[in-house]
């Protein structure tokens, strides 16, 4: 599907990150790509990091559906004004039902079961239900995307859950899989789906683009849940609507587009595996933001997990690199064949009128 035309579209298009540039461009600045997509996933991981703790002092004052809803009101405020900067259109209305299900499962589905599981399970079986979203994601890139995933990826992708597990173990949490943990688990996998289903449209839009029809998608399906968001607000102290607004503007709006960025640009499997840094950042951020000192087995744990991802991102590049190969040699085939069958369909010369038969 062909993405929007128009040289200011074009031009607006480029400079917010979109994937369709000229592939000599893109070859000379390879290294710059690759700079940025590393910043693009640790400012994702840094905000949603903090936002495990933001959300431990705002639960406390919104029901888990209004602080979906009203995070994510100030997320649709944030990528519209975004989107308005870049001078971007809107994606094509045949694209919306696709947007619609990255909405559904990244926004609505996530952020309420994550919300409303929270409330009836211990902390430590919410994160170590939530962690296997890594391992949901490699799953559903090799049986939908079609992505070649190396069995030492899946290795590490163990060592990064076990190392996820041993930070929680030594926060002295305990797992217990209780029956509201279905709802945890399905906040995992709807947050696989949300990266899964977004990766075809990065190959046609730009990062903004698709996050920010996505999200306002997802937050008009959780007005439903957030009914009493006006009195709430109304009844919060300022701080908790401050927090609201952080919520909002950096893990929700600001994070959401900038690993669609990243996502543009690396598998969907490679991508998920740098969710286990998570583990080991929010701990930090516990540690410096709420003077929680992490005990001796969150370090260890923090350091089995950043191997895991290291493992996945060193060993998955052979595969990535055969891929690439296999995908070249796949279209060298199709055009030969395409020049095959044009050259088949060219008409000959018509033969001179002396030459034709007479009746």
């Amino acid at each position: 599907m062909s993405s929007v035309t128009g040289s200011t579209s074009d031009q607006s298009a480029s400079a917010a990150g979109s994937p369709a540039q000229d592939p000599s461009r893109r070859r000379s600045s390879t290294r710059s790509m690759s700079l940025l997509t590393i910043a693009a996933v640790a400012f994702s991981i840094l905000s949603w990091s903090a936002a495990f703790v933001g959300v431990r002092d705002a639960v406390r004052h919104f029901s888990p559906g209004s602080l979906a809803l009203f995070r994510y009101l100030i997320a649709s405020l944030v990528l519209g004004a975004m989107l308005a900067a870049f001078r971007l259109p809107l994606p094509q209305r045949r694209d919306l039902p696709q947007l619609a299900l990255v909405g559904l499962f990244g926004v609505a589905t996530y952020n309420l079961t994550l919300n409303f599981g929270s409330q009836y399970i211990k902390a430590g079986s919410a994160a170590f239900l939530v962690q296997t979203a890594p391992l949901f994601t490699a799953i559903f890139a090799v049986l939908l995307l079609k992505e070649r995933v190396t069995s030492i990826a899946f290795v590490g992708m163990g060592i990064g859950f076990a190392g996820a597990l041993m930070i929680f173990f030594g926060e002295g949490k305990e797992v217990s899989l209780e029956p509201a943990a279905l709802l945890l688990l399905l906040a995992a996998l709807a947050f696989s789906l949300f990266f899964i289903c977004q990766k075809p449209l990065l190959a046609r839009y730009s990062a903004i683009q698709v996050i920010t029809v996505a999200v306002w998608l997802g937050t008009l399906m959780m007005i439903p849940f957030g009914l009493d968001i006006g009195s709430e607000v109304a009844d919060a102290p300022a701080s908790a609507i401050w927090m609201v607004v952080f919520l909002g503007v950096f893990p929700a709006a600001l994070a959401y587009a900038s690993w669609a960025y990243a996502l543009s640009r690396i598998p969907a499997s490679k991508a998920g595996s740098f969710l286990y840094i998570g583990g080991p950042t929010t701990v930090v951020i516990a540690w410096l933001w709420l003077d929680e000192v992490p005990s001796l087995l969150s370090l260890i744990g923090g350091l089995v997990a950043l191997t895991g991802v290291v493992i996945v991102n060193t060993w998955g590049r052979v595969s990535a690199k055969q891929a690439t190969a296999r995908q070249a040699e796949a279209q060298q085939t199709t055009a030969l064949e395409t020049e095959a069958l044009e050259t088949a369909a060219t008409p000959t010369e018509p033969k001179r009128a002396g030459d034709l038969p007479s009746r």
